[in-house]
């Protein structure tokens, strides 16, 4: 009988705690639960503060700093999803997944080297910060 008390008295607890942590996580319409009005920022869907920079300056930013890059395409560059992206400063390669191309297609929505697209995404450096940085993509915008 014991056993069950204390199992009782654990569930109890663990019940009100859940209040507290579903308390925390807003209510529907705020911080990517949703949208919440024309003030959403890619900030409020896990992004944190976006900078819109170029591709020298992208290669300046810190480890998983997110950026939005306004060029084209260029190239595909391999077999790791990787492509090379190019504005008026430079060029930088970039990651570019399944699920973002699945994303265009289900709009139908084609990119190729003459399109002007719009990326969101992460600067990403290798290992111990040497060697030079990709960019990952999470989002494309056709302009």
């Amino acid at each position: 009988m014991k056993k069950y008390t204390m199992l009782l008295i654990l569930c109890f607890v663990l019940f009100l705690s859940a209040g507290s942590v579903f308390a925390q996580m807003g209510t529907p319409g705020q911080f990517g639960y949703g949208f919440s009005g024309p003030q959403a920022t890619m900030g409020q869907f896990g992004y944190g503060q976006l900078q819109t920079v170029t591709v020298n300056q992208a290669r300046t930013l810190g480890h998983k700093i997110p950026v939005v890059m306004t060029g084209n395409l260029v190239q595909f560059y391999g077999g790791k999803d990787l492509y090379v992206f190019r504005d008026a400063s430079g060029e930088i390669l970039v990651k570019i997944g399944p699920k973002e191309w699945q994303n265009l297609w289900y709009q139908g929505i084609s990119i190729d080297p003459s399109n002007t697209i719009e990326i969101f995404g992460e600067v990403h450096w290798p290992k111990h910060n040497w060697g030079t940085p990709e960019v990952h993509v999470r989002f494309i915008k056709k302009v």
